[in-house]
């Protein structure tokens, strides 16, 4: 066999190796997250955290939760427009602005648990998690005091919540309320 030949068989067998590793995971790179996922996070998402925003030059998004949507426009150094949120308790829509917000309880809808098994099948603490803290939607202030009076938290308005976004450090990913 020549040098050529050899080269050319080695690069053959790369360029399937690539193929055969990265062409799925390219595939649904393109095709998006299938119906009912989110397309940030891409987890299930849940009728009651459900959240329509728009980041600055993109079309509008649905995402599984406001801190998913909120993280997005941090990581992609956009503005995000709220459009809308889900009421936690009957799954409605409401406007943003006239919300409160529930945040940091105990109940988080996308991430249902605050541990992971890593490799050797020991827990571990999760540090960051883009669905977190849980930011839950009301249709008032009083509504959100009683869900934080059962499961803790601190009730926000909307603007509350993009005023901080606005002012933390964009290194530290980490949304502290």
């Amino acid at each position: 066999m020549t040098k050529r030949q050899i080269v050319l068989i080695a690069a053959l067998v790369v360029c399937t190796a690539v193929t055969v590793v990265a062409g799925p995971r390219l595939w649904r790179w393109a095709a998006g997250p299938p119906a009912g996922y989110c397309p940030i996070c891409l987890r299930q998402e849940h009728k009651e955290s459900m959240v329509k925003f728009q980041a600055e030059g993109e079309p509008v998004t649905h995402a599984c939760c406001l801190s998913c949507a909120l993280t997005y426009g941090r990581q992609a150094h956009k503005k995000v427009t709220i459009l809308s949120v889900t009421d936690h308790n009957s799954g409605k829509e409401l406007a943003p602005e006239h919300a409160a917000f529930v945040v940091g309880s105990d109940v988080s809808p996308c991430t249902h648990t605050m541990r992971h098994m890593g490799v050797e099948k020991q827990e571990y603490p999760v540090r960051w998690d883009r669905c977190l803290p849980s930011i839950l939607a009301f249709p008032s202030a009083p509504a959100a005091e009683g869900f934080r009076a059962q499961h803790g938290g601190r009730v926000r308005t909307l603007q509350e919540l993009l005023q901080k976004v606005a002012s933390s450090d964009p290194i530290d990913l980490s949304l502290r309320f």
